[in-house]
């Protein structure tokens, strides 16, 4: 049984965009400028740049196979269950690690505006979210279009409200710590802007897949630099680089020159905005690769049904919001941090394996029917080479409880491929006894 296709370029922009507009360009932003100076906005642009070469790959990919579960998915197709197995619990892990951090900024950011318990309202949003998805992603979809309409217009006026008192003096020197600042800062650029492949989690559900997951995965990333260089650009030019790389939050601070008191308040109402439309496409990227997952057996088959009267996967839904819950409330937000990028690179690593896998082994006719990335094999070699080099900063902790979390899921594959023998080897018997009773 599959997923209904009801999501347009509209729909699918608006989750990319929200997956990718949240902490990252309230506080990540300022540990970027930290490291590059006034030129943080050069490393976002490379930063950008690198996000889509891996989204046409990963779009070239989806319309080959425009089934749910993303790299799950294509690693399973060319390198057999076990390596996706592999790679499709790492990915649903880097996903609920960085939820657990995006429900607790929530929780804080609507604690300091309303006084409300942080944790409460941490949960309370991931119970609502939920509840949403299973009644349609149709709906899910509309509310999401709504929120990142809202966003945009509110970034968009603090851009345009700030540029007037942009002092340009602070903009020299323009590369303080040299082109080692600078990639230092793409590096962190890089990883706030992923995110942008919940679009082609959601692939089963897209409209004429092959034009609207490639159409939307470049309009979300052209979209969100529009954004994040909008702010850099006002942010840089109002407070000195080297208070934004020691701020938590970098974009308060800046909003109070121009603002005055206002300006903190103001970026909490944005964020409050903004984290909903992230957990939201957080929740629809988990259910997914759950869902996918359960349809091959990984976990249990209930996971992998979909209801008859929503026609989503409500069973999958309830599974990652409940861990999700747990994630929130238990879960360390550094290590959440550095697991997430282990896992994440670790997935796009093993996808880009299977993308040359995949166009190695299709045939011409269908490479005419499918979106096909250009200047093949050097782009995707780039991406390639890129996310193994960004592996090297994850850290020590990053790598621990990044195998750790693998080593739960092995687990999990052992026991359950036991268990599918050991049910088959029962049939087996009983259907040799039912043929010697016969003869």
């Amino acid at each position: 049984m599959n997923l209904k296709r009801e999501l347009g370029w509209k729909e699918a922009t608006s989750l990319g965009t929200g997956a990718m507009v949240g902490a990252g360009i309230f506080i990540l932003s300022g540990v970027a400028t930290g490291k590059a100076g006034p030129a943080v906005l050069l490393a976002f642009v490379i930063a950008a740049i690198l996000e889509v070469l891996l989204g046409l790959c990963y779009a070239e990919l989806a319309s080959r196979y425009p089934k749910a579960g993303g790299s799950y998915e294509y690693v399973s197709r060319t390198m057999g269950s076990f390596v996706g197995t592999i790679i499709g619990w790492s990915y649903w892990g880097a996903w609920l690690a960085a939820s657990s951090f995006v429900s607790q900024g929530f929780g804080h950011y609507l604690h300091a505006l309303t006084g409300a318990p942080p944790l409460i309202s941490a949960v309370g949003l991931l119970v609502i979210l939920g509840i949403l998805n299973m009644v349609g992603i149709k709906f899910s979809g509309t509310v999401q279009v709504g929120i990142v309409i809202v966003e945009i217009i509110v970034l968009i006026s603090f851009f345009v409200l700030g540029v007037g008192h942009v002092d340009y003096t602070l903009y020299t020197p323009f590369m303080p710590n040299g082109i080692e600042g600078v990639l230092a800062a793409t590096l962190v650029g890089f990883l706030s802007m992923v995110g942008w492949d919940v679009i082609v989690d959601a692939g089963e559900e897209m409209k004429d897949p092959s034009k609207t997951i490639p159409k939307a995965i470049l309009s979300s990333i052209i979209l969100v630099l529009f954004l994040y260089s909008g702010l850099l650009f006002v942010s840089t030019g109002v407070v000195p680089w080297q208070e934004l790389g020691m701020s938590n939050v970098p974009v308060a601070l800046a909003g109070q020159q121009f603002l005055g008191d206002f300006g903190p308040t103001l970026v909490s109402i944005i964020i409050v905005i903004a984290l909903p439309a992230t957990a939201n496409a957080f929740i629809i990227s988990i259910s997914r690769t759950a869902f996918a997952m359960g349809r091959r057996g990984l976990l249990p088959r209930k996971i992998g049904e979909i209801h008859p009267r929503f026609q989503t996967p409500v069973w999958a839904i309830l599974l990652g919001v409940s861990i999700q819950v747990v994630f929130t409330l238990v879960s360390s937000v550094n290590i959440a941090v550095n697991a997430t990028g282990f896992l994440y690179l670790l997935t796009f690593i093993f996808t880009m394996f299977a993308f040359f896998i995949s166009r190695k082994h299709t045939s011409i006719e269908k490479k005419s029917t499918h979106f096909l990335i250009p200047f093949y094999p050097y782009l995707p070699i780039l991406a390639l080479v890129i996310s193994l080099c960004l592996l090297i900063p994850v850290g020590k902790s990053g790598f621990l409880s990044g195998l750790l979390w693998i080593g739960i899921g092995l687990s999990i594959y052992l026991i359950r491929n036991k268990r599918i023998r050991h049910v088959k080897g029962i049939q087996i018997d009983e259907n040799e006894e039912k043929l010697t009773a016969e003869n």
